[in-house]
C-alpha cells in the first residue's frame, strides 16, 4: 500500500468520524429541546380531580 493511499484513508477516517460526532451533537441538542419543551407543557397542565389521599397506599399482600 503506498503513502498516499494510506494518508487518503486516514483522512477519510477522520472525517467519519467527525461527521458521526457532529450529529451526535445535533441530537443530543435537539434532545434537551425537547425535553425542556415536554416539562414545561407538563407543568402547564391542570392538576389531576381526584382526592389526594387516592393512590398513597398500596396493597402487595397475595
Amino acid at each position: 500500500m503506498d503513502i498516499a493511499a494510506l494518508a487518503t484513508g486516514l483522512s477519510q477516517g477522520q472525517l467519519c468520524n467527525t461527521a458521526s460526532i457532529l450529529v451526535m451533537k445535533k441530537v443530543m441538542d435537539t434532545s434537551a429541546e425537547q425535553s425542556q419543551d415536554l416539562l414545561q407543557l407538563m407543568s402547564t397542565i391542570a392538576p389531576p380531580a381526584s382526592p389526594a389521599h387516592l393512590g398513597n397506599n398500596i396493597d402487595i399482600s397475595v
